[in-house]
C-alpha cells in the first residue's frame, strides 16, 4: 500500500466522498474503530507496565539483592558448557528453521521428508534452492 501524506489522504478522502465511492458513515465507524483501538492499546500499555513493575521487583530478589526483610535471594545456576557437537548441531538446525520458515506448506512438507530420508544437510540443500526459486 502507498503511504500518503495528510494532504494526500484529505484529498483522496474527498475524491472517493464525491464519487459516492465510500459513504461518511463508514468513514465514521471506521474513526470509532481507531478511537476503540486506541483505548485498548492503553489499557494493555497499563497492565505491560503494572507487570514490568511487579516484575522489576522480583527480578531484583532473583538477582541476590536483599529483599524486605533482609536476606538475600539465591544466585541463579550457571549454564553448563556445550560441547562442540552439540553446539555444532544446533547452528546446523537453525540454519534449517531459517530456510526452511520461508517457504510454502508444500515446500516445506517435501524438505521435511528429505531431512528424515537423507539428513540434514540435504533439506538444507533443498531448502536453499527453493527458496533461490520463489
Amino acid at each position: 500500500m502507498t503511504k500518503l501524506t495528510p494532504n494526500q489522504s484529505h484529498y483522496v478522502l474527498n475524491a472517493l466522498l464525491s464519487q459516492k465511492a465510500v459513504r461518511p458513515t463508514q468513514i465514521e465507524k471506521a474513526l470509532r474503530g481507531r478511537d476503540q483501538e486506541i483505548r485498548n492499546l492503553r489499557e494493555q500499555l497499563a497492565s505491560l507496565e503494572s507487570l514490568s513493575e511487579s516484575g522489576a521487583r522480583s527480578s531484583a530478589r532473583r538477582r541476590g539483592r536483599p529483599q524486605a526483610d533482609g536476606r538475600t535471594a539465591s544466585k541463579p545456576r550457571a549454564r553448563r558448557p556445550m560441547s562442540p557437537k552439540v553446539r555444532a548441531l544446533r547452528r546446523l538446525q537453525g540454519k534449517y528453521m531459517g530456510y526452511v520458515r520461508g517457504l510454502k506448506p508444500a515446500e516445506k512438507a517435501r524438505v521435511r521428508t528429505v531431512r528424515e530420508k537423507q539428513g540434514m544437510n540435504a533439506a538444507i540443500e533443498l531448502a536453499t534452492s527453493l527458496a533461490a526459486k520463489s
